[in-house]
Parts: C-alpha cells; structure tokens; sequence
C-alpha cells in the first residue's frame, strides 16, 4: 500500500466540517501517513499528526467557542483579532514534542505565506522536499492562521507570515513532494464545475463570499486540473516528464457554499451541524470509491 495523505484546506470555524470528513475516513480505515494543511486545516493536521484519533478531534472542537480563538484586538487598526487566545489554546492542548519526536510516523507540512518574499513557505517535522523542516511549534500553526488584516502577521525566526491561504488554501504539492501516491482533498467550499455550486448573490456580503471562495478555490483548481493531467499521460504510457508516476487524488468537498459566518464563529449548534455535513459528504466519496 501506498502512502496516503490528507490535505486539509482553511476556513476558520468551518473547519469543523473537516472534522466530520476525518471521522468517516478514519472509520473506513483511511489513515493517512501525510498531513498537510493551511491555516484551521494545519491546526486540524497538527491534532492528528499528534497522535489524536478522530474522536478526540471531534470533541475538542464540540467544546471550541469563539473566546478561545480569537478576541478583538485594542489595535484595530493593525488587525481586527487577536490570535493570543488561539496561541493559548494551542499550547494547552497540542503536545508538540510528540508532534516533533523522530519516532513519530507521521509527516506534517503546514503552509504559510513570507510577507517579505511574497511566496509560500513549508514548514515539516520532516525533511521533506520543498520544505522547510523545523520543529513545529504554535508559531508555525499561527502564521498559517493569519488571514491578513483579520489577525495581525506572525512573526516565525525574524520573518513575518501571513495565512498560507493567500497564496494555496489547498496545497496538492506539498503532498506530492512528500511522496503521497493517494490523496484526499477536503475543500470548505464547493468544488468548481461541480453541480450545485454557488447560488447568484442576493447582497454585498454574499458577493464577497463568492469573490472569497473563488479566490481560494483558484489554485486549487488548477493544481488538481494538472495532476489529472499528469495521471491521464501516465495511464496511458506516455508521462509528461521521467518519474512521473499515477497518483490517486480523491476530492471532499460540500455541495453548496458553508456560511461565510461561520469563518469567525465557534459555537456549538453550528459546529454540530458542520460536522454531520462533513461526514455525510465523506461518505458519499468513500461509497463511490467503493
């Protein structure tokens, strides 16, 4: 069997939805060896990659409220949040020295975006291709939060770091170079072309979740368009390039579009709800996968 890898897209509290998604894959027996995440899905990554069964993930994110992630910031005109609540809540919970222990069989990449150089980073307990290996603490977990203006930058050994999001909220290649030959993609919104998709907006804030989703669909997209690309020629005899191999990649993904306040909100009704819809859509992906 192949190695397996989990990539793990943003969102903030609709993250929960992920939770629901781990639950049924972990329940068919799909344990991944790669854990790769942006921003809530590198917090969500990080659990697992600790060691935590999908249970434990359920429950800490059934008692997860808003006040332990975030609170506004006295300096409103740097960011709106404070990210010290998350940092806390990070520290209490995350053993980070299982999480970095060389024995650990887990590989964890999480992304974020260097402000200075304008280009995503990798950070892995593993030496990994393309990435950079560093022992994962709640700084790393917190640069890959920091959606720009929403929570300030956070600064990791001298550099300053924004959410990986801004630059792929759903990183395909950091599982590649990890050596993943079959990938699941859990996406917090509807993937593209997909029946359902998104309904016209009805007003300014509905426009701006649609502009929002799009913007970070859109690497996405493009990164899975070419890996099918990729596995088509391979299939066919013929690859792009020598030592281009056939790599599975399977997409979870909600029908519609989450409610973009659930980006910001951690309570209990709408986590609940989130995870149930989670679960079900795995479990429609894991029955056609048969």
């Amino acid at each position: 069997m192949g190695k397996r890898a989990l990539v793990l897209s943003g969102g903030g509290g609709r993250g929960a939805y992920e939770v629901g998604a781990i639950q049924a894959l972990y329940r068919a027996g799909w344990i991944p060896e790669i854990l790769v995440g942006t921003s809530i899905g590198a917090v969500n990554a990080a659990a697992l990659a600790a060691g935590w069964t999908a249970e434990r993930l359920r429950d800490f994110w059934l008692r997860l409220r808003t006040h332990h992630v975030h609170r506004l910031h006295g300096r409103i005109w740097q960011s709106l949040f404070t990210t010290a609540p998350l940092r806390a809540t990070l520290i209490r919970h995350l053993d980070f020295n299982r999480l970095n222990d060389p024995d650990n069989p887990r590989t964890l990449l999480v992304l974020a975006t260097d402000l200075r150089r304008g280009c995503p980073v990798v950070f892995s307990n593993r030496h990994v291709p393309k990435a950079w290996k560093v022992f994962i603490g709640p700084e790393h977990l917190l640069a890959s939060c920091s959606i720009p203006y929403v929570y300030p930058a956070t600064r990791v050994e001298g550099s300053l770091f924004w959410d990986g999001a801004v630059m792929a909220n759903t990183p395909l290649n950091a599982a590649i170079e990890a050596g993943a030959d079959e990938i699941v993609a859990v996406l917090l919104a509807p993937m593209p072309g997909e029946a359902g998709g998104w309904p016209l907006p009805r007003h300014p804030l509905q426009a701006l979740a649609l502009v929002l989703d799009l913007a970070l669909l859109s690497t996405f997209e493009n990164d899975y368009r070419q890996l099918e690309a990729v596995n088509q020629a391979v299939r066919q005899g013929r690859p792009l390039k020598p030592g281009h191999r056939e790599i599975r990649c399977h997409v979870i993904a909600p029908a519609t579009p989450l409610p973009l306040s659930r980006i910001l909100r951690y309570d209990l009704p709408g986590t609940q709800a989130l995870i149930a819809q989670g679960e079900a859509d795995a479990q429609r992906v894991l029955k056609a996968l048969g």
